[in-house]
């Protein structure tokens, strides 16, 4: 009875110490499963946030009636969210007024909007136009933003005063007493000589900035590196707008000794997507930010009914119809 017992005690055991054996099999099995899981639902979620922002239709370069455009904040965003553009900036010429008033309406629609501003500025004696974006409060930053802006207006008015010993019909008196509509894009000075007669076309009015020395250059504009030195001061990051604009009759070398030139400024990034831009200059400014992991932007440079369509080239919300998978803006978002 006795060897019976032991024997039964010693099976019991034994199976006792396999199934503690086995269930520890198993719960290092599902522990296993557990971390696969987890993994997995860690990329799943990844993947849904990058799917929400890094694969939208993105234009980070809009303007709105606080500067040059027709088109206010709120129709601005109504418009993006029709063509279904999930990425958006509102860079005013050197203003920040739109901002809050696009901060509201973006989150309503379920908008991506990156703050930023274009800053004029001049480069080797010439008038450069630089996109800042997702810079902080920062008393330096509205400074150099408020310099770009008295400059601006300065050109203007420097070309009234020059102007009105040739026509009379205009003057600085009058001209710094009219009015225009916003709403009509473009900035005063145009608005004032086309009003008056002096020009047939909005358009015409650009020449006669050129025909009196009111250029840029003849201004105390920021150059590109107070405005890179200052703006990443902000925490922001500069980003040069419309390469087209400045070097379209370059070499590809000649190009890029230019963006060498300009990253060694502190530009973190370059518009290489632009309506104007040719096959050359995009493939060339794409390569250079590649090579120097730089920003890479696309913008429609919209002003509204404004300029919408310039020798041929569309400029709209969304013209240049790429998402920011091809970009690389994930220091922006």
């Amino acid at each position: 009875m006795i060897i019976l017992l032991d024997k039964y005690l010693f099976i019991r055991e034994n199976m006792r110490f396999k199934l503690i054996k086995l269930l520890s099999r198993y719960i290092k099995i599902i522990k296993t499963y557990i971390k696969i899981i987890s993994l997995n639902l860690k990329i799943y979620l990844i993947n849904i946030f990058k799917t929400k922002e890094e694969n939208m239709l993105t234009d980070l370069h809009i303007h709105s009636y606080y500067s040059d455009g027709t088109m206010s904040p709120q129709e601005i965003v109504k418009d993006a969210k029709n063509k279904n553009v999930g990425i958006i900036s509102i860079t005013d010429h050197d203003v920040l007024d739109s901002y809050e008033e696009v901060k509201i309406e973006a989150e309503k629609e379920g908008i991506t909007l990156i703050r930023g501003v274009e800053i004029d500025s001049i480069f080797e004696g010439h008038l450069v136009h630089l996109l800042a974006y997702k810079f902080n409060d920062n008393e330096n930053f509205f400074k150099l933003v408020n310099k770009a802006k008295e400059n601006l207006l300065e050109t203007s008015v420097e070309l009234i005063r020059r102007m009105e010993k040739d026509y009379e019909n205009i003057s600085l008196e009058d001209y710094n007493s009219y009015e225009y509509d916003r709403r009509k894009g473009g900035w005063k000075g145009i608005h004032y000589l086309f009003d008056k007669d002096i020009t047939e076309g909005l358009f015409d009015g650009m020449k006669f900035y050129g025909k009196y020395e009111c250029g840029h250059e003849k201004f105390d504009f920021p150059s590109v590196k107070e405005v890179c030195d200052i703006t990443h001061e902000a925490g922001g990051y500069v980003v040069l707008a419309h390469p087209c604009n400045y070097y379209k009759d370059k070499t590809k070398e000649e190009i890029i000794e230019k963006l060498e030139i300009l990253k060694e400024l502190g530009v973190d990034g370059v518009e290489c997507y632009y309506p104007a831009n040719s096959d050359l200059m995009t493939e060339t400014c794409l390569e250079f930010c590649k090579e120097n992991n730089m920003i890479i932007t696309a913008g429609s440079d919209g002003h509204g009914d404004f300029g919408a369509v310039s020798k041929g080239v569309e400029y709209y919300i969304g013209a240049i119809n790429k998402d920011s998978s091809l970009l690389n803006i994930e220091k922006l978002l």
